[in-house]
C-alpha cells in the first residue's frame, strides 16, 4: 500500500458504518487464497477466517435492510407480529 503523501486528503476507512457486502467479502477471500498461495500458510488464518465469513454471508443472503423486510413479511404472514405488538408502516 503506498505512503500517503503531504497534503494529500486522508482516505476514509471503508467500511465506516456498514457491513462489508458479499462481492467485497469475496474479493478478500480470494486476495486472501492468493497471498497463502504465494506467501505461505501464515496467511491461512486469515483465509480460513473469510471463508466463514462468506459462507455466513451467503446464507443471510441480500443487504441488512433486504433481511429485515424479509423477517418481518414472515412474522407477518404466520401472525407473529401481532403478537409482538408492531405495526408496519408501508
Amino acid at each position: 500500500m503506498p505512503r500517503q503523501q503531504p497534503g494529500e486528503p486522508r482516505r476514509k476507512p471503508r467500511f465506516q458504518n456498514r457491513e462489508p457486502t458479499f462481492a467485497e467479502i469475496e474479493e478478500a477471500t480470494l486476495f486472501s487464497a492468493y497471498l497463502v498461495e504465494k506467501l505461505g500458510e501464515q496467511y491461512a488464518p486469515i483465509m480460513d477466517r473469510l471463508v466463514i465469513e462468506l459462507e455466513e454471508a451467503r446464507k443471510r443472503g441480500g443487504s441488512p435492510m433486504e433481511r429485515a423486510k424479509r423477517i418481518l413479511d414472515e412474522a407477518e404472514a404466520d401472525g407473529r407480529l401481532a403478537v409482538a405488538d408492531i405495526t408496519r408502516k408501508r
